[in-house]
C-alpha cells in the first residue's frame, strides 16, 4: 500500500496520553449516566471535557510525522550540501527505520528553490547517493520510541530508495568501523538526544570514521544541551571542537518545525 513505512515516532508515550484521556472522558459518561442527580450530570461533564482535553494533543499528533511521509523537505538542504553522488561509503549514524536515508538519498529530487520554505545551501547542488554506494545503517533500534523500529524495516526502506544498506545495531559513541573508513558519516537528529559527553564523542567518533577529505553532515533541532545557547552556533562550536571544519550551515523549516544543518570536514589528523 506504501512504498515506505517508518513506524510511529513517540508511540507508547502517546497512546499513554490517549488512554488516560479516554479512560477520564468514559468515567465521566459512567457518572453522569449512572448517578441520576444533577450534580453527578454537571461533573461527568466536566470530567468528558477534561478527559477529551488531555487526549486531544496526543492523539493529533499520534501520526505525525506521517509513518509513510519520507520529510524530504527536511534533509533536502543537507542532502545538497553533502554531494553524496561520490561516496563509495556512507554510514548513517542514528538511521532508525530509514527515513534519514531515504530523506538524504532522494536530496537530488526534492525541489529546494528559495521561499518555499525548504532551505538552500550556498553551495553547488548535491547528488543523490549512487546505487553503488556502500551503506552502513546503525541505530540501537530501540521499538520503545519509534513502532515496529529495526533493522530489517531500515533496510526495507533503504531498499525502496534504491539503496543497498547493511543495518547494524550499535553506539554513536563507539562506532563499530575503521577508522578512515567513511566518505560521509552522517548524523540526523541524533546528538540532541544523547548526554552532552556522548553527543561530543559521537562527533569525535565521526572524525576517526572518516578518511581525509571525507563529510560530516548533521541535521538538528533546536534544542541543545544548553537552553541559553542559539541553536546553529551550538553545534557548529560542537563540531569545531570535535576535528571539524564547518563548511556549510543553515537553518530549513516549515509551519511549526525547524531543524538546522551542518556539513563538516576533517580539520586535522584524527585523534
Amino acid at each position: 500500500m506504501f512504498r515506505y513505512w517508518f513506524g510511529v515516532y513517540h508511540w507508547r508515550r502517546r497512546l499513554r496520553r490517549i488512554g488516560v484521556g479516554l479512560a477520564v472522558a468514559l468515567g465521566g459518561v459512567a457518572l453522569g449516566t449512572v448517578v441520576a442527580t444533577g450534580a453527578a450530570y454537571v461533573a461527568g461533564l466536566v470530567l468528558v471535557f477534561a478527559g477529551l482535553r488531555y487526549g486531544q494533543p496526543a492523539l493529533k499528533r499520534l501520526l505525525v510525522p506521517a509513518p509513510w511521509e519520507p520529510d524530504r523537505w527536511q534533509y533536502a538542504p543537507l542532502g545538497h550540501a553533502l554531494d553524496l553522488g561520490d561516496a563509495d561509503r556512507w554510514l548513517d549514524v542514528g538511521c532508525g527505520t530509514g527515513r534519514s536515508l531515504v530523506g538524504l538519498s532522494g536530496a537530488s529530487r526534492a525541489a529546494s528553490p528559495n521561499g518555499d520554505g525548504v532551505g538552500h545551501a550556498t553551495t553547488a547542488d548535491g547528488r543523490g547517493a549512487p546505487r553503488g554506494t556502500r551503506v552502513t545503517a546503525l541505530d540501537a533500534f530501540d521499538a520503545r520510541v519509534i513502532l515496529g523500529n529495526g533493522a530489517r524495516l531500515a533496510e526495507r526502506n533503504a531498499a525502496a530508495a534504491g539503496l543497498d544498506a547493511e543495518a547494524v545495531r550499535g553506539d554513536a559513541a563507539r562506532l563499530p568501523v575503521a577508522g578512515g573508513s567513511q566518505d560521509v558519516v552522517t548524523a540526523c537528529r541524533v546528538l540532541h538526544d544523547l548526554p552532552r559527553a556522548d553527543a561530543e564523542a559521537a562527533v569525535a567518533e565521526a572524525r576517526r570514521a572518516l578518511r581525509e577529505g571525507g563529510r560530516f553532515g548533521v541535521l538538528e533541532l533546536r534544542t541543545t544541551h544548553e537552553e541559553t545557547e542559539e541553536a546553529v552556533a551550538y553545534w557548529e562550536a560542537m563540531l569545531a571542537d570535535g576535528g571539524f571544519d564547518v563548511e556549510v550551515s543553515g537553518e530549513v523549516s516549515r509551519g511549526d518545525s525547524w531543524y538546522c544543518y551542518l556539513v563538516g570536514t576533517p580539520s586535522g589528523p584524527a585523534n
